[in-house]
């Protein structure tokens, strides 16, 4: 099993219970996260520096569990200037920048149609009665009149989103309304939640990481990252277990430094982008591996005492933590011999130190039998670091998900 429980009692634990202890114990309605995206400041050039005015911006994002009303969070945490709103809607999109028909729903914060967002805040908007489906995709078009200035934003999509020519175009639907959303780009700007109300659901995964977990090398707007290939896993559990996955990946991220578009590091997010998430249960820790290939003098020792503090932080939280073997690079652009004793020395300790409420062996998986510091040819993405589809889904398909189930109940060594 390449996802393996610190403790084995927690399988016999579960055996008894996997029908009805989570139904027990979950309320009968609430609101869990389905899809998230960890922000960035703006870049120093391009769209993100130069920001938005008298434009609508339409973020199309995939979701993991369904519900029958949802929720939005807007960020303006990297602004440098408060963020003012002037129309939102939520919609089930259809293609493109089209959206269904009769979908379209606007968006309210405290009764208003309009709200201003404080420099370095997020903000939730009012529930919005939307029936949506596990693994659909919705768009939420955002209008703003006044200048944003700089703005806050996830880089690395790897889908497409869209954005306007000047004017209100928040509730265009159809062929019509598509051609009003003439500009593509492969960000989403401003949203970095999505929330449903779903009883069936347990809570939430987050995936903590870098590209790898953003998803870089997989197939654009496929929807095939690993934790993509996860959530449509999770959602074969039955009812009162399944899981929402949150994607808290970064490209470029590392666990102890941090800044630009790369993020702050994994130590100065995880309050913000995992334990602030709505329903929060297990977290996927997959960081270090930047830390590694950006700086010749790192130690393993680093790494584990920014793993130790991870850890730390979530289990005070009553969060479980997965922690995630970093896989083989030797070929990709920044590999050392160096760094990669440091890579195996700190994939030793993952393995057998008992930190982490289980482990998710990703080296193990990834890697060529005939030379471990290698990702597997039939999983290489091409650059010798990221996966490709193939490698993704292995990822996701080496997760045990009733270890995860297990988890997000309470059944943790130590936690009851």
């Amino acid at each position: 099993m390449v996802v393996r429980l610190v403790a084995l009692a927690l399988l016999a634990a579960l055996a008894p219970i996997r029908a009805t202890a989570a139904i027990t114990q979950t309320p009968p309605t609430h609101w869990v996260g389905t899809w998230a995206a960890a922000q960035v400041a703006p870049g120093p050039a391009g769209l993100s520096h130069r920001g938005f005015r008298d434009q609508t911006v339409r973020d199309v994002v995939h979701i993991s569990v369904g519900g029958s009303e949802v929720r939005i969070r807007i960020s303006n945490v990297f602004g440098t200037r408060p963020l003012r709103i002037a129309d939102v809607r939520v919609a089930v999109r259809e293609g493109g920048a089209l959206t269904v028909p009769g979908t379209s729903r606007r968006v309210t914060f405290g009764g208003r149609y309009q709200v201003t967002i404080a420099v370095g805040e997020r903000e939730f908007s009012d529930p919005v009665r939307l029936r949506v489906g596990a693994g659909q995709n919705l768009a939420v078009s955002i209008f703003v009149k006044s200048a944003t200035g700089p703005a806050t934003w996830h880089p690395a999509a790897i889908a497409s989103s869209y954005y306007s020519a000047a004017g209100d175009y928040s509730a265009a639907a159809g062929t019509a309304g598509a051609a009003d959303f003439r500009h593509r780009m492969g960000a989403w700007y401003f949203l970095d939640g999505v929330d449903v109300v779903n009883p069936a659901v347990a809570g939430a995964v987050v995936t903590f990481g870098a590209s790898t977990s953003d998803g870089v090398g997989s197939t654009l707007g496929a929807n095939e990252r690993y934790p993509d290939d996860l959530a449509r896993r999770l959602l074969g559990l039955p009812a009162g277990l399944r899981l929402s996955v949150l994607n808290a990946g970064i490209s470029g991220n590392q666990l102890l430094a941090g800044g630009g578009t790369s993020g702050p590091s994994g130590l100065s997010r995880f309050d913000r982008d995992v334990l602030e998430q709505t329903g929060v249960r297990v977290v996927i820790v997959w960081l270090g591996t930047n830390d590694i290939g950006d700086h010749p003098d790192m130690t393993a020792r680093q790494i584990i005492d920014g793993y130790l503090q991870l850890s730390a932080a979530a289990h005070a939280h009553g969060v479980a933590v997965v922690g995630a073997t970093l896989q083989p690079d030797e070929g990709a652009r920044y590999y050392t011999a160096r760094g990669n004793r440091v890579r195996e020395e700190v994939n030793r300790w993952i393995r057998s130190s008992g930190a982490f409420d289980a482990v998710a062996d990703f080296d193990e998986v990834l890697r060529d039998p005939s030379d471990p510091a290698e990702l597997l040819p039939a999983y290489d993405s091409g650059d010798h670091l990221h996966p490709n589809d193939a490698g993704y889904q292995a990822i996701a398909d080496s997760i045990d998900t009733w270890v995860l189930a297990g988890l997000a109940i309470g059944y943790l060594p130590g936690h009851g």
